[in-house]
């Protein structure tokens, strides 16, 4: 497939994820032959719709193919299909972004550690300006713990590289019946019925589920008491997968000892939600894949793909 003309429109009002110079300067040096033209707004995108043959978008709404005749790709950085919806007709292609992995494995773990290395306490000691050492007793390696990656595509595949490398035991979940492919840094690949039967044993449970009516609530109280005494709970997918009363119950009454939140069922996050209020509750503002390399892995991943056209 030869592409002659490629339209972007990737503003964004978070600065890691606009269009820089730099990204436009790498694409002309890289494709000389292919005339890139960045759209100055919504309404300058639309009207030279018409006339590409590929976009980089961050929207894409449903009726806009049938204004773009030429289109053949059509390329966002985004994971999910929340802004850009697949051509209904099938006449274009729709690739999504898969380098996600590497800047939100990092961000995982971060909040993994900042659990296992008591690090709220040396926040707290240090306001004391309190030298608590001998209280450090409870820290712990993830070299000898457990971890549950429920929703382990390739999100959670890049996730459990980085956590196998410091030792941890993985078993990923997969909601389809295909678990027998294999993963380096997974120990195990299991189905989601048997879910209840892994997490007794985990210490720490990842949730990399895409939202929509398909996951809605599909981590439901039982699951939640089924877990480990003193596992952690990090969600870094959607946060429709479960009901935040049924979070907190399990963080006031047990299981749980904490919880590592990233997205929330409504964000952003009420100032009137409980969970601000916790002390075993690290919140980060639907912020871990932002990273100033975000665009520039986008950039390298398109490339690749209109290499092999």
């Amino acid at each position: 497939m030869k592409i002659i003309t490629i339209l972007i429109h990737l503003h964004n009002n978070v600065d890691a994820f606009s269009l820089k110079q730099r990204h436009v300067e790498l694409l002309r040096t890289a494709l000389p032959e292919v005339h890139i033209t960045v759209a100055t707004g919504n309404d300058d995108f639309l009207d030279k719709l018409p006339d590409a043959e590929c976009a980089l978008v961050w929207h894409f709404k449903p009726e806009w193919y049938e204004r773009a005749p030429l289109l053949k790709l059509l390329f966002t950085p985004a994971a999910g299909r929340d802004w850009v919806a697949g051509d209904p007709s099938g006449r274009v292609k729709t690739c999504y972004g898969s380098f996600h992995g590497r800047i939100m494995r990092e961000s995982l773990l971060s909040m993994m550690l900042y659990f296992n290395r008591s690090l709220q306490k040396s926040l707290e000691d240090q306001q004391q300006k309190k030298w608590g050492r001998l209280e450090y007793g409870r820290c712990v390696g993830l070299f000898s713990q457990r971890v549950l990656i429920i929703g382990c595509g390739a999100l959670g595949k890049s996730m459990a590289e980085l956590l196998k490398a410091f030792g941890a035991d993985i078993t990923g979940v997969r909601r389809n019946s295909a678990v027998s492919e294999v993963n380096p840094g997974v120990d195990r690949m299991i189905p989601f019925d048997r879910l209840e039967e892994e997490l007794p044993d985990a210490d720490h449970v990842i949730l990399l589920l895409p939202g929509g009516s398909a996951t809605d609530a599909i981590f439901t109280p039982r699951h939640f008491a089924a877990m480990k005494p003193g596992a952690y709970l990090y969600n870094l997918g959607r946060g429709n997968c479960y009901r935040e009363e049924d979070l907190l119950h399990a963080l006031e009454n047990g299981p749980l000892a904490g919880a590592g939140l990233d997205v929330f069922d409504q964000e952003p996050l009420p100032p009137t939600s409980p969970l601000w209020e916790k002390k075993n509750v690290l919140i980060t503002p639907h912020s871990s894949a932002i990273s100033r390399e975000y665009l520039d892995l986008f950039m390298e991943e398109l490339l690749g793909t209109v290499r092999k056209l």
